[in-house]
């Protein structure tokens, strides 16, 4: 109880450190940041939306040291932006409690990913790297009206920085513990009469957290033989390549395209799952291999060998040496037309997706759990084609079209001690239509009001080989299975917003989001092959923002109310022939509430305050129950054990602060001090609410002092992150009768980091 205490009143402690820096001089205004959401002719910045966003630009991406999408959630509240865990590379997103705890690829997400306006279908890769970003925005709540289907929690958008009209060059090499190597650059000027082009590169080598050393003890009493010999040596490391080229072309004062492409690999090893141990004791002359253990019906490789895994969460011990190879290409065409009474965009796009992978998934020496050689391929085309208008100064509006198609297969072999192999594959077609609008009428000068909409047709099928019905490699496979399914959808949107003064304004809005059926490419059975029915929600915000001390400070504050009905839920559940099924459902209904306040002052020159607070209430207010215990019949024994069911994922409390002090040398040049602490409640990661899934409150503190030359051009910085080594974990799940797994977020990490630019 001491320790959670003091941690609280550690981001206090800070603040009044970063106070007592100040002088008693003149500091400038908060930079505005134009959100990239709103898709409208003049542009809006973040105090004139009437939503909740939280945004980063190049300059703050910069001096918070992220790396990827992951750092970009520890600095934003009621969101949690995680890896899934169970494979490397692969986002597992939740914003204001919505999201989906799982990897199964026809388990669309909740929260929506958009690079350079293409939304990201399969979000393997999507963590992706910071460098070279002009902007980073997080959208809290339903996003129906603009962005589509699948963002019923949020959405998270990431823009390239465009090709500059003069030449430059931008460079950072880092080193940190860990192996951690890092090298950076871009590259960008004109190519010709009104052509401009650049390419970025990233580079990142790091050997990992994680080491499969052999750890963990046996009980001979139930295990004769010992410690199966498995001390791999295993890093758990990852590899790193991205490139990024880009051409920009200015065909004319009104008329201008930028053709953007990526290429990225990563060469890493598998997940990091540790056993967890949850109180099982071993049964004297009883064969500990076949008891049950825990709630429900679990058991763990402690009783089944007398295992118990290391104390170390950075200690692994696994029988396979596990690997991911993730490679991603894709193109995007961005067009605008200015026709003087509004302007036409155009943003086509093309990505594909090879994912091959081996995991250990039950994290011990033995197999009772494995994926074996998956082998997955995705590709998406998309367009969207809008026009947006100030058409006077009271009436400007948006309207557009929308077309997305993708088709994915996903082969997976499972290994369940070692006897029972079997593979499943699977092939899927999505095709998106939607027509949407949103327009604004000024009433009055303070007084607006915004109404908009969205129409989606939508077509899904799936053709699948469930469980025994492929050879190991998939090069055979029967498709036992096949189902196709189209839906209909309108998500409507009103809004008021009242402007007070020029920098204070209150808004209300009410929305609808829809989320698609799901097909379950890793159905154990026929009848969970689905599809579930859509997920739809009602969701109220009313909000208040306002600037002060002549734009030097900023404060924010939301409240949000989302009603959920036929919520698509998802459980692992036992299974006769194959250890543990997974199992898509509409749950019921549910409600969650809350609220987002965040503040940024700059209350002299060089010093910068931010802090910012988050609260989720979440309830289940209906639940359709189904045969949760996998025993074939519903009864009360299912109605019972529905109703012990938590949120996933969802800290009820979570805040963070930074504050940042920059001063100038008598030398030349100046030194920027930063320091940001995160912290985050308990919250569960298991849908039956058990207590050793549970994830403990925690905090993360990272600093870091950087030094820039007089011209601006060399910084030299010193960083660390989770400098106080706080122990938590991305991800955790329980797997049927097999096994309780959890994959451990990074420890205490510490770099030097220099860079270049011209």
């Amino acid at each position: 109880m001491m320790r959670i205490e003091c941690k609280r009143k550690l981001p206090l402690l800070m603040s009044l450190a970063f106070l007592s820096f100040g002088q008693n001089i003149s500091a400038a205004p908060i930079e505005e940041i134009i959100v990239i959401s709103s898709k409208q002719a003049a542009g809006i910045s973040t105090q004139e939306l009437a939503g909740s966003v939280v945004t980063f630009n190049e300059a703050a991406l910069k001096q918070s040291f992220t790396v990827d999408l992951v750092d970009i959630g520890k600095m934003v509240a009621n969101a949690e932006l995680n890896n899934v865990g169970t494979y490397a590379s692969y986002p597992n997103f939740f914003i204001r409690g919505m999201g989906v705890n799982g990897s199964t690829r026809t388990n669309d997400p909740k929260v929506g990913v958009f690079v350079d306006g293409i939304y990201v279908g399969y979000n393997a890769g999507a963590l992706s790297s910071t460098f070279d970003l002009e902007a980073v925005e997080v959208l809290r709540g339903p996003q129906g009206t603009l962005l589509g289907r699948n963002v019923t929690g949020g959405a998270v958008l990431v823009k390239s920085k465009r090709p500059g009209n003069e030449f430059g060059f931008n460079a950072e090499v880092s080193v940190g513990n860990y192996g951690t190597t890092e090298f950076n650059a871009s590259v960008e000027g004109p190519l010709g009469k009104n052509v401009f082009g650049k390419v970025a590169f990233v580079k990142m080598d790091r050997d990992g957290y994680f080491e499969d050393n052999n750890g963990g003890s046996i009980d001979l009493n139930i295990y004769p033989d010992g410690m199966p010999d498995t001390d791999t040596g295993d890093k758990v490391g990852m590899d790193l390549t991205i490139v990024r080229p880009m051409l920009r072309f200015e065909f004319s004062d009104n008329f201008e395209a930028t053709v953007i492409a990526e290429f990225l690999k990563n060469d890493a090893g598998s997940a990091n799952s540790q056993n967890v141990a949850h109180n099982c004791v071993p049964i004297p002359g009883v064969d500990n291999r076949n008891i049950v253990c825990g709630e429900g019906s679990q058991f763990l490789a402690q009783n089944r060998w007398g295992y118990t895994p290391p104390d170390d969460k950075y200690e692994i011990n696994h029988d396979l040496i596990g690997y991911t190879e993730l490679e991603t290409n894709s193109i995007v065409l961005d067009a605008t037309w200015d026709l003087g009474h509004g302007i036409v965009t155009t943003i086509a796009g093309y990505r594909d997706v090879e994912y091959n992978s081996s995991t250990d998934f039950d994290g011990t020496p033995f197999t009772i759990f494995h994926f074996n050689d998956n082998k997955e391929e995705q590709d998406q085309t998309s367009i969207e084609v809008r026009y947006s208008s100030t058409f006077s100064d009271r009436f400007n509006f948006v309207v557009g079209v929308n077309q997305f198609q993708q088709n994915y297969s996903i082969g997976e072999r499972r290994n369940f001690f070692i006897a029972l192999n079997s593979a499943t594959y699977s092939e899927t077609e999505h095709d998106t239509f939607g027509i949407f609008g949103e327009i604004n009428f000024n009433v009055t000068d303070a007084l607006s009001l915004t109404a908009g909409g969205r129409w989606t047709k939508e077509e899904k099928s799936i053709d699948i080989g469930i469980l025994g019905s492929c050879e190991l490699d998939f090069s055979s496979c029967t498709n036992n299975a096949s189902n196709e399914k189209d839906w209909s959808n309108f998500s409507p949107k009103v809004a008021a917003q009242y402007q007070f003064t020029d920098d204070m304004m209150a808004y209300a809005s009410w929305t609808r989001g829809f989320a698609s059926g799901v097909f379950n490419a890793r159905a154990a059975t026929l009848d969970a092959v689905g599809p579930t029915d859509p997920e739809s929600v009602d969701s109220i915000e009313v909000g208040f923002k306002t600037s002060f001390l002549d734009g030097r400070g900023i404060f924010n504050i939301a409240y949000f109310q989302a009603d959920y009905e036929d919520l698509i839920l998802f459980v692992n559940n036992p299974c006769d022939n194959c250890g543990a099924s997974l199992i898509n459902f509409n749950a019921g209904e549910a409600e969650i509430s809350g609220f987002e306040a965040e503040v940024q002052f700059q209350p002299v020159e060089g010093l910068r305050l931010e802090a910012s607070v988050g609260t989720v209430d979440p309830e289940f207010t209906s639940i359709k129950y189904f045969d949760a215990n996998a025993d074939g019949v519903v009864d009360s024994k299912d109605n019972a054990l529905a109703r012990t069911w938590d949120f996933q994922k969802v800290a009820e409390l979570s805040y963070n602060v930074a504050g940042t002090y920059t001063m100038n040398m008598a030398q030349g040049g100046s030194l920027m001090t930063r320091a940001a602490y995160s912290w985050r409640d308990d919250y569960m990661t298991d849908l039956y609410n058990k207590p050793w899934l549970q994830q403990k409150s925690f905090g993360l503190l990272d600093a870091s002092l950087t030094y820039t030359s007089p011209n601006q051009s060399v910084r030299v910085s010193v960083y660390g992150k989770n400098l106080t080594d706080e122990e938590y974990f991305d991800y955790a799940a329980d797997v049927g009768t097999l096994d309780s797994a959890r994959w451990g977020g990074a420890p205490r990490t510490y770099g030097v980091r220099v860079s270049y630019q011209y």
